[in-house]
C-alpha cells in the first residue's frame, strides 16, 4: 500500500499562501502612501518653479499683478496678490489638502 503524499502538502499551502496574503496586505498601503509622498513631493517642486517663474515674469514686465490662475497638467493654482506685497500661489495637493507658499515680492 502507497501513501499519497499530495494529501499532506495543502496545509502548507494554505499557510504559504495565507503568509504572502498577509504581507501583501501590510505592505501594500506602505507603498502606496510612499508613491504618494513621492508624487506630492514632485509636485511640489513643479509649483515652487512655476511660483517662481511668474515672479519673475512680473519683475521683468511680462505679466501682471493682481488674482490670477495658472493652469498646469490639468491642475490650477491660483496666484493671490495681499496688501503688504505679499503673493502666494494656493493649490490642492496629492492628498486634496489645501497648500500655500508666500513670498514677499520686492519692486
Amino acid at each position: 500500500m502507497q501513501l499519497n503524499c499530495k494529501g499532506f502538502m495543502l496545509p502548507e499551502y494554505l499557510l504559504a499562501y495565507t503568509i504572502w496574503l498577509l504581507i501583501a496586505l501590510t505592505w501594500m498601503p506602505i507603498y502606496v502612501h510612499v508613491l504618494k509622498q513621492l508624487e506630492d513631493s514632485e509636485e511640489g517642486k513643479m509649483v515652487n518653479d512655476l511660483f517662481y517663474h511668474y515672479l519673475m515674469e512680473v519683475k521683468l514686465g511680462e505679466a501682471e499683478k493682481g488674482i490670477t490662475s495658472i493652469e498646469k497638467e490639468g491642475n490650477v493654482y491660483t496666484i493671490l496678490w495681499k496688501i503688504d506685497n505679499t503673493v502666494c500661489i494656493q493649490y490642492n495637493n496629492v492628498f486634496q489638502k489645501k497648500k500655500e507658499i508666500c513670498d514677499v515680492f520686492i519692486e
